[in-house]
């Protein structure tokens, strides 16, 4: 009878991309899931706040009789000698926050294998499926790697492509992420049970990395053209979303827009309009209509933004974007 080959998986709380390896590795015939190691008490990831339907994995793992950790910090000494004598021959990273010291990449008897959602060395770091949608790529794929005390370096096992639409939100593109990695995950674990790999380094020169987005990321600039734009607010998507001010201090949300063929060069940049109960606001190049906006936690019509008085067919309601 054959060794099971034995197993830590890394995963934060709440993730879509953990869930699922967590219930492939503790079923898997040739695999010893050891315990998962995910994020300290009260300590969420962002990828997935407002998700529709949330994921725990601490309750996962304990109705799986998995041993689960959620230390503070995952190079605490306790935390290092539990994963020592639990002996692993891999870890498994899959959407894990904490950097892994040299001491911890150093216990797997084989080696520490990440999965990280991008075509390294391409959009390294975190969040790249933010970073695709708003930068306008219209292929990519994921990628598994030989982890290495750099921030993604790690020379290359595997990789698959991802297809996605030109209309994809950043939610939609890390879903089929999410789908191509549990099959990445399976295609890998005969190779990992047979210790049979192939590792290819990766080509330095075509590096990017992208750190974790920040408030000035997701502001609406209406001098850019509509396109751009368009983009931006679907690589927001769902969470915090793309937003603007208005020359009141109202902050308003938005989570969807129609790039219009009408020109708005006769506008200034942030001026809104409104037309048969829709919201236009005038870019660099074209009117961006506003489809929906976040309202409490909900996506609404963005024409409840609008309130009951007309005066000469028009609308009046909120004020232009203070640019």
């Amino acid at each position: 009878m054959l060794k099971k080959t034995k197993i830590v998986l890394f995963t934060e709380i709440n993730s879509k991309l953990g869930s699922p390896f967590l219930r492939i590795l503790s079923a898997h015939p040739m695999i010893e899931l050891l315990m998962v190691v995910t994020s300290p008490p009260n300590n969420k990831c962002d990828y997935f706040i407002n998700d529709k339907y949330p994921v725990n994995i601490e309750e996962e793992a304990i109705s799986l009789g998995i041993k689960i950790k959620r230390p503070e910090k995952v190079s605490s000494l306790e935390t290092i000698t539990s994963i020592k004598e639990a002996n692993p021959d891999y870890f498994i990273v899959a959407n894990f926050q904490q950097l892994l010291t040299r001491e911890l990449l150093d216990i797997p008897n084989v080696i520490p294998i990440n999965f990280h959602p991008s075509p390294l060395p391409r959009y390294a770091g975190l969040a790249p499926f933010y970073w695709m949608i708003k930068n306008g790529e219209t292929k990519t794929s994921i990628s598994a790697i030989k982890m290495d005390e750099g921030i993604d370096t790690g020379d290359i096992i595997m990789q698959r492509p991802v297809h996605f639409s030109e209309k994809e939100t950043c939610i939609g593109l890390r879903t089929a992420q999410e789908e191509q990695n549990i099959l990445m995950l399976l295609d890998l674990i005969p190779l990992m049970v047979n210790k049979n790999f192939s590792y290819k380094p990766q080509n330095t020169q075509n590096r990017s990395y992208f750190g974790r987005p920040e408030s000035s990321d997701y502001h609406l600039n209406f001098q850019l053209e509509a396109q751009v734009l368009e983009r931006h607010i679907r690589a927001a998507y769902r969470y915090p979303g793309a937003y603007f001010l208005t020359q009141k201090n109202l902050k308003i949300v938005v989570l969807s827009a129609n790039v219009t063929n009408i020109p708005s060069n006769t506008e200034n940049p942030g001026n809104i309009s409104y037309f048969k109960g829709k919201i236009f606001v005038a870019t660099k190049d074209f009117w961006l209509q506003l489809l929906t906006i976040d309202m409490d936690g909900i996506e609404v019509s963005a024409s409840l933004l609008i309130n009951e008085e007309k005066t000469n067919n028009h609308i009046n309601m909120i004020d232009n974007v203070a640019i």
